[in-house]
């Protein structure tokens, strides 16, 4: 309101002196300025001072809407910082968000999920498709092998536990069937190279990194385990906090356009967002690029959920106790953002 008021009196002060502009011409002008300016801080109110969006060091479609300046503009618009928080797994990324730590988080959809259920957060897209597989030393050939043998996973906060338990019983066993050890995403190739694990289940940049140093082979993609949409697993998902939304509507939608933005750019330009994920997470872009190629993760221009196929999600989710939603309809009905997708 300030700058409004000192641009009023410049104008009527330049018009008092030149006598050119009658009080009327200086009276819009200054209103016109006045208005701008309103609007400005306007939208800045309509913002927090900062926005913290919970991240993993993988190939995000979050760290290429940075990277092409989509942040930045929010960022001016409404006068405020977005900062990535990074977390190695979805559980405690789940923890942040259910303490208030972060506002927005992108991660497995087993943990948005779960994010949606105890962090009350609502799921704005679901961006990346299959990502996940199970690798497995050359020696192994079929899922049945793995009987008595050492499997690494991320934890039973991850997507990739639920998507274990099924890959066994789809081959007759169940987990106590095997040796399943939590292990840091990052180890677990090195594991599988020196024998500590005949397989692990992980996501993308580390299931690509396997298979492209022959470490390992894809022994079970995602998609293969449980095909959703269009013939894919539903990889990835973005969750904001209900609160945000209802405080910061025009900020939330801006913040889903620019992501929708990146996947469209993910998917119009794969030759040049292997460097901008190696510039934003230090990624290999030889192993982005075999990613892409190979299709080990999925990205599409259409992010909005589908909740026929988060339905079938859930009820596995029940299934295996990672999840206690006893009315999915009514739990998608009332978690699900609402907004536009353009």
């Amino acid at each position: 309101m300030r700058k409004g008021f000192i641009s009023v009196i410049i104008l009527i002060f330049v018009a008092v002196l030149s006598g050119c502009g009658s009080k009327k011409e200086a009276g819009t002008s200054a209103g016109s300025d006045v208005k701008n300016t309103d609007a400005k801080t306007e939208s800045a109110s309509k913002a927090p001072s900062v926005i913290k969006f919970g991240v993993q060091p993988s190939t995000q479609p979050p760290f290429i809407a940075e990277e092409l300046g989509l942040f930045d503009e929010i960022e001016k618009k409404y006068n405020t910082s977005i900062e990535f928080v990074k977390f190695a797994s979805g559980g405690p990324e789940n923890n942040a968000l259910a303490a208030g730590e972060i506002s927005w988080a992108e991660y497995g959809m087993a943990p948005a999920i779960v994010g949606m259920d105890k962090a009350d957060g609502l799921l704005t897209s679901v961006d990346v498709l299959n990502e996940t597989a199970l690798i497995a030393a050359p020696d192994i050939a079929s899922a049945a092998d793995l009987k008595g043998k050492t499997v690494g996973f991320p934890g039973k906060g991850s997507q990739q536990y639920p998507l274990m338990l099924l890959a066994l019983e789809q081959a007759g066993m169940k987990e106590a069937d095997i040796n399943l050890i939590s292990m840091d995403a990052g180890n677990m190739t090195e594991a599988l190279k020196n024998g500590q694990l005949s397989a692990f289940i992980a996501w993308d940049p580390f299931i690509t990194t396997a298979v492209k140093n022959g470490t390992g082979k894809t022994l079970l993609s995602s998609d293969q385990i449980m095909p959703l949409k269009d013939g894919h697993y539903l990889g990835e998902g973005t969750v904001v906090k209900r609160g945000f939304a209802e405080d910061y509507p025009e900020l939330t939608q801006d913040m889903v356009d620019a992501l929708a933005k990146a996947n469209a750019y993910i998917v119009d330009h794969p030759d040049e967002v292997p460097a901008m994920w190696n510039k934003a997470v230090g990624l290999d872009p030889a192993v982005i690029e075999y990613s892409l190629q190979n299709k080990m993760a999925v990205y599409v221009k259409n992010i909005q959920p589908d909740p026929a196929s988060l339905k079938a999600y859930i009820d596995m989710l029940n299934k295996y106790e990672i999840t206690q939603i006893s009315d999915v309809d009514l739990f998608l009905k009332d978690h699900l953002w609402s907004g536009e997708y353009r």
